[in-house]
């Protein structure tokens, strides 16, 4: 199911968005407090993001550039202004997508879908390829770990540590390393904010039943190995 972060200060909107995505399967949280965008973001890990221009504190325009920081998580505006600079400036911060409310809602529907698909599913660029390891498959282009009978979506921050992972196989990755390709900027991350991302995809390949798992090296790294049996 994926994820999708909604940044919006009219009440009533957020909630027309977050029924319909809902009725499409997406899971859709809302944000809570708008001078914590960015601290939000990196807890939900979402798919896809679905920001206003004018919000409290700092406007949608600021939010798009600080995500754009951390991730690559398509970003789509939606806002009452229509004309061409304000989806002009919104492209160059970082979104991917504007709508202009009133919006039809089919028509809200088919962006997001189109976004979903270019980036995670059959239009995805083909320049990266599955690995695969045992029993065990990473998709990048479609962010899915998977087996023979179950399958996993992983977040984006879960696929590049994956990523990692899975190339430097048996070899330890270490854990700067981590650091250093996922956040751009270090500053943003807390003590413990790799190991939570660490232990969630250690989960998810406990529930695929994959035969590999995530090594803790003490002082170094992390490491994917064959479980014992």
């Amino acid at each position: 199911m994926y994820k999708i972060y909604i940044i919006e200060d009219d009440i009533n909107i957020s909630k027309i968005i977050v029924e319909h995505l809902s009725k499409y399967q997406f899971e859709c949280y809302t944000v809570q407090q708008f001078n914590h965008v960015v601290e939000e973001f990196q807890a939900i890990q979402p798919h896809l993001v679905i920001m206003d221009i004018n919000l409290p504190t700092y406007d949608g325009y600021f939010w798009s550039r600080k995500i754009r920081q951390l991730s690559n998580c398509p970003i789509i505006i939606v806002s009452a202004r229509v004309n061409d600079i304000d989806q002009v400036h919104g492209i160059e911060n970082g979104a991917d997508d504007f709508i202009t409310k009133p919006f039809s809602l089919d028509v809200f529907m088919a962006k997001v879908n189109g976004l979903i698909r270019r980036t995670y599913g059959e239009y995805a660029s083909s320049e990266s390829n599955s690995i695969s390891i045992t029993n065990t498959t990473l998709n990048s282009n479609t962010v899915r770990l998977y087996t023979e009978k179950h399958e996993s979506l992983l977040t984006l921050k879960e696929m590049q540590l994956s990523k990692l992972l899975f190339e430097a196989y048996p070899n330890v990755v270490p854990r700067q390393k981590l650091l250093s390709a996922i956040w751009d900027d270090e500053s943003f991350v807390e003590e413990n904010t790799l190991s939570v991302n660490i232990g969630r995809l250690r989960k998810k390949f406990e529930a695929i039943q994959s035969r590999l798992e995530i090594k803790t090296i003490r002082g170094l790294g992390y490491q994917l190995v064959e479980a014992e049996e």
